[in-house]
Parts: C-alpha cells; sequence; structure tokens
C-alpha cells in the first residue's frame, strides 16, 4: 500500500507568554492556523523503517529526527513495527517557526496508524503527538486552534480565508536558545482573551482590528537570531505592511489587505519569501 500525505506549514497569529511553569516549559497562550506550504510524506511497504529526505540534506536520519521518533512511539504503544520507506519531500523552511518538523511528526502518526488498520484512537494520537512535541497535536487536524498550556492543549475553530505574505531570511532560529534568551514575562491572557483579540476579528474578516490585536512575547528575546528577525521586520514595514514573527522565528509574515505589495526591496536582500492562503 502506497500512502502520501501533505505535512502543512502554520503561523502563529499571535503568540502570549503567560510565564514559565516547574517543568521547564513556558505556559502560552497562541493562535496557530495552517498555511498552502507543504512539505509531501510518502509511504511505501519495506522489509525495514527507512527515512530518505528530498529538498534539504541538512536534516538527520537518526534517532534525532521527529519521524523516526514518532516511528519509536508508535511501536512502542501498538507493538506494530513499521516496515515502511518514508520518503520526505521538504518545502518547508527549517528553524523558521513554522512547524515542519511537528508537522511531519504528525503526518508520520497518522501516516502508520492509517497503514496499519487504524490500531489507535483520536486520543491515543494526540497522547503520543503530545509527547513529541508541543506543536504536534494540533497538526493532527490542522486548520484554525488557540494553543494553550504548553501548546498541547487546544480549541479548534473552523479555518479563515486570508492571505499572507511570508519571508524567510535564509537563517535559522534555534526554539531552545529564543526561550532561553526570553527576559521573565507574565502576561496575564486567557483563552477568552485570543477568541476576543484574534478569532473574532479573523472570522468575521475585520483584518484592520486582527492586525492591530497581533502580538509574538517571543519578538522581546534577546536571541541574536531575533534581533535579526526584527531588521527583517523593519524592511517589511517600509513597503507598507504590519508584519510578526511567527513561532519562535525566524520567518516573517504579514497578513495581505487587498493589493499585493512591491517585492522588490525583499528581492534585492535576497530573501526567500511567498503569498500563501490559509487552509
Amino acid at each position: 500500500m502506497r500512502l502520501i500525505l501533505p505535512s502543512p506549514a502554520k503561523i502563529n497569529l499571535s503568540l502570549w507568554v503567560k510565564g514559565k511553569r516547574p517543568d521547564g516549559y513556558h505556559e502560552l497562550v497562541t493562535v496557530m492556523h495552517t498555511v498552502n506550504l507543504f512539505d509531501v510524506l510518502s509511504f511505501l511497504p519495506s522489509d525495514r523503517l527507512v527515512l530518505s529526505v528530498r529538498g534539504n540534506n541538512s536534516l538527520p536520519l537518526d534517532r534525532s529526527n521527529l519521524i523516526i521518533k514518532a516511528c519509536r512511539l508508535f511501536k512502542e504503544k501498538t507493538g506494530i513495527n513499521p516496515k515502511v520507506s518514508i520518503k520526505l519531500t521538504k518545502r518547508i523552511p527549517v528553524g523558521a517557526g513554522l512547524g515542519g518538523g511537528s508537522s511531519n511528526a504528525a503526518a508520520t502518526l497518522k501516516g502508520l496508524n492509517t497503514i496499519y488498520g487504524n490500531p489507535l484512537s483520536e486520543e491515543e494520537l494526540h497522547e503520543l503527538a503530545a509527547k513529541l512535541g508541543s506543536d504536534v497535536p494540533f497538526f493532527l487536524k490542522g486548520g484554525l486552534a488557540i494553543a494553550y498550556g504548553r501548546g498541547e492543549k487546544l480549541k479548534f475553530f473552523s479555518p479563515a480565508n486570508f492571505e499572507i505574505l511570508l519571508v524567510f531570511p535564509g537563517f535559522p532560529c534555534s526554539t531552545a536558545e529564543v526561550y532561553q534568551n526570553l527576559p521573565s514575562i507574565k502576561r496575564e491572557v486567557a483563552v477568552e482573551d485570543a477568541e476576543r483579540l484574534i478569532i473574532s476579528p479573523l472570522i468575521n474578516e475585520n483584518f484592520s482590528e486582527l492586525i492591530d490585536n497581533m502580538e509574538n512575547d517571543l519578538e522581546k528575546s534577546e536571541s541574536p537570531c531575533v534581533k535579526e528577525v526584527l531588521r527583517v521586520k523593519e524592511k517589511l514595514k517600509e513597503i507598507g505592511l504590519k508584519p510578526l514573527m511567527s513561532g519562535s522565528g525566524s520567518c516573517v509574515f504579514a497578513i495581505i489587505k487587498g493589493e499585493k505589495p512591491d517585492t522588490t526591496p525583499l528581492k534585492k536582500e535576497g530573501w526567500w519569501f511567498k503569498f500563501l492562503s490559509a487552509v
């Protein structure tokens, strides 16, 4: 049986940090939406587990790869040894705040569950996904959601309709480094606040209000990478946009209202960019 699954990127329409937890993670509230930038995972029968990657030679193929970790967790939970050849076609930039690795892990769990006759319930898949990373449970479904806790608790909404300009400046950001260099932040933000500030104007297509309300506390990090990201933001402001860093960076995006902006300054910088839609 051959199975091909898309693995979408996400953006964070806002991210608020509520403080650091005793377990070392940060408590947060964030609003995420998938966009139409996809990696692709192909699953083929094999006599053993094999992973290959096309489109990025820097990704590890050993146990540190989230796809391999997902396969190992699936085996531990079900007792099924996945004998599949997984080919990852990588299009989502790595270390960009787009959740590419988390999305790949979620697609792997869904793919293995489909191939082996759905031995895991949705709840069990969510449990495994949360062990792999804070963003992984979101990618089991995708669309639009508020994530809270360390990001594994989710409240989903109907997907919205909007377009963005996404810019990848060519360098990755380390999520761990961004959080390690974050000053002490204790925001009093609840899920209901995220609904009022982001979800409501988004669903009602009140994009001016939405853009005014969007913020990302990780932009306050003293990480050298984030300082470079802020320079990218300034360039987007120069072409009339109100940009935001996605997740822990390094990608920056802006919601597009009406005419597409002149991207000549971005081309001069040599940055990768795409106009994308919410999915």
